[in-house]
């Protein structure tokens, strides 16, 4: 199964991403650890976004991912030097799976250099010289910091290399055919594998024993021939690769682009997790074997103690006490023997009898050893909610039909939810109580939320309000189309922060319960705690728990939520309103207050 992009790949797509010459990078991101995401604003494309995987995948997506970073100094200093700059160039470096980015806002330039191998690294460059490095590397040829004019890594560009210098780059290297097509001479291991299908060579073989003309002229042949992006097949049937060019192999499903094919092959890539085994779990392993060793010699040594006690004549005529030699080994029913002359062979029968005993002895030691020290319980695995989305810096939940909805925690939230969130065919809910949440439901493709997203939001500003810490059982809400809602105060009027002005029709929805819903669930891939209305969280997941105001304490909850869903505390307690709970009911989980 392919690991990462070939060089030849990444100059198909470097092709393919001319087009966002110009556009305006409106954020860039680091989500995880090898993970960067440029958020660019295309005239042809609109909103789209670059990801660059430092481990060796990189693809344009209309997919909205998370540039949200906490990955430190490095992010902070190329955000204020490219943001709301433009792109003026992207190419690919020597053929090499290296990404040259240069954007210029105003008089600067500055350039972003992502290498996609080893450990990956970014590079932030002016006029070649390096400002800033990801990580700091040093190598054979070149070192990576601040300060040095930046070097890329010897290599070749198959798509333009010469003859007489593809011939000295194979003819130099140390490496078998196949190895040194796929690394020194940049070609990747599905051209380098399809070269020597086609020439019928054995990858294996060394480079001084084929034709390196017909390799260079089958290499131009598969580069000259591109066909649409595809996903090719192994064997069995399941994904293998992705390339542009053809692999002469069954073929899954092709593409207008390669970004689309990469994309979708990466959805489909299986990652199996190493199983990773506690301290005192590979001492027990190592003990266990050890026990079973014991065993083994044990036997050995009684089987040939019963040989000796058995056989006593037969073995004597086969001894030459006459030898100066202590000891000597005889063969008797295909098993070798070891005996001391200076001993009878009665002593020596019961030498090995000795010695089986002290293996089965260091066997029951062993095993003692084990009941002694019982294995400690494996320390269960914490969720931890990996790349915040935009929303989760409010109160959020995800409606029935799919709907962010976003809320303020405090007045000062509420602010910003309102003033920065609330736009065009989007809708306000708020309960009908002072210090309830304002709550904002997005509307998705310019299509209103509907009046059932509208009743969860307003159930959820409810929830969420005074009301819950004084155990009401119910109360009442509204909400309005987002024209309604203003900041300009009646004449002779003052409005606090975190407060709004609704004018024209409520939409009332009088005695809802004050319940929520907290349950796991997965978005975009990722795994995160939501608490919401009961039926947004049954839609969405599988595993959550059902509340009420209640007497049980606040802190009692979280502890008991946290071990339950084997959850960080912090990430449990945003989540909760304030005051006393009483519990429900749950699903796919289990839960005693």
């Amino acid at each position: 199964m392919k690991k990462a992009l070939t060089g030849p790949d990444i100059g198909q797509l470097v092709k393919g991403w001319q087009s966002l010459i110009g556009s305006r990078v409106d954020q860039f991101g680091r989500p995880d650890v090898n993970k960067i995401v440029l958020k660019l604003r295309s005239r042809d494309k609109g909103t789209v976004r670059l990801l660059i995987d430092l481990s060796g995948w990189a693809y344009l997506t209309k997919d909205s991912i998370s540039t949200e970073s906490n990955q430190g100094v490095f992010v902070q200093k190329v955000r204020k030097l490219i943001k709301k700059s433009r792109i003026e160039s992207i190419e690919q470096v020597n053929g090499d799976r290296i990404l040259s980015i240069s954007f210029i806002r105003k008089e600067e330039n500055v350039t972003l250099i992502f290498e996609m191998f080893h450990k990956g690294n970014i590079v932030l460059c002016s006029d070649n010289k390096i400002i800033s490095v990801m990580r700091k590397q040093k190598f054979r040829h070149r070192s990576l910091e601040s300060g040095l004019v930046y070097q890329s890594p010897p290599s070749i560009d198959p798509f333009s290399v010469e003859y007489n210098i593809f011939k000295d780059k194979l003819v130099n290297s140390q490496r078998a055919l196949g190895a040194a097509l796929t690394i020194d001479c940049n070609v990747g291991g599905d051209i380098s594998t399809l070269i020597c299908n086609s020439l019928r060579l054995d990858r294996n073989s060394q480079v001084s024993d084929v034709s390196i003309q017909e390799v260079y002229d089958e290499l131009k042949k598969i580069l000259g021939q591109t066909i649409e992006p595809t996903i090719f097949l192994d064997q069995e049937g399941k994904n293998f690769t992705v390339s542009p060019f053809d692999l002469g192999m069954e073929e899954s499903e092709s593409f207008q682009s390669l970004d689309e094919a990469v994309e979708k092959y990466i959805s489909s890539i299986v990652v199996v997790k190493k199983e990773i085994k506690s301290p005192d779990e590979v001492r027990v392993d190592h003990q266990n074997k050890a026990i079973e060793k014991y065993n083994l010699k044990s036997v050995e040594f009684r089987e040939k103690g019963n040989i000796v006690f058995s056989k006593l004549n037969e073995i004597r005529s086969m001894i030459d006490y006459e030898n100066d030699e202590d000891e000597v080994v005889i063969n008797i029913d295909n098993t070798n023997i070891w005996i001391d002359k200076t001993k009878s062979l009665e002593a020596n029968a019961s030498s090995y009898f000795d010695k089986s005993k002290e293996m089965d002895r260091k066997a029951e030691r062993t095993k003692e050893v084990i009941a002694s020290k019982p294995v400690s319980k494996p320390k269960k695995t914490v969720i931890k909610n990996k790349n915040v989305e935009w929303f989760e810096r409010f109160r959020w939940f995800i409606t029935t039909d799919g709907e962010i909805a976003v809320a303020g925690k405090d007045a000062r939230s509420n602010e910003q939810v309102v003033k920065k969130y609330l736009k065009t065919n989007d809708r306000y809910a708020h309960a009908d109580i002072h210090g309830a949440p304002s709550v904002v439901v997005k509307n998705v493709n310019g299509v209103q939320p509907s009046e059932h997203s509208m009743l969860e939001a307003c159930n959820f500003s409810l929830s969420y309000s005074k009301a819950w810490g004084a155990r009401v059982s119910s109360g009442h809400s509204f909400w309005v189309d987002n024209d309604k809602v203003s900041k300009t105060p009646n004449t002779g009027e003052f409005l606090a922060k975190g407060a709004f002005v609704i004018r024209g029709k409520r939409n009332w929805h009088r005695n809802l319960e004050l319940n929520i819903a907290i349950g796991l669930i997965t978005y975009d891939g990722n795994l995160k705690f939501m608490s919401g209305p009961i039926s947004s969280i049954e839609k969405h997941s599988e595993k959550f728990v059902i509340f009420r105001p209640g007497f049980t304490e606040r802190k009692i909850v979280i502890r008991k939520l946290s071990e339950s869903f084997s959850a960080d505390s912090t990430d449990i307690e945003k989540l909760l309103p304030s005051g006393g709970f009483d519990l429900v009911s749950s699903k796919g989980i289990e839960l005693k207050l």
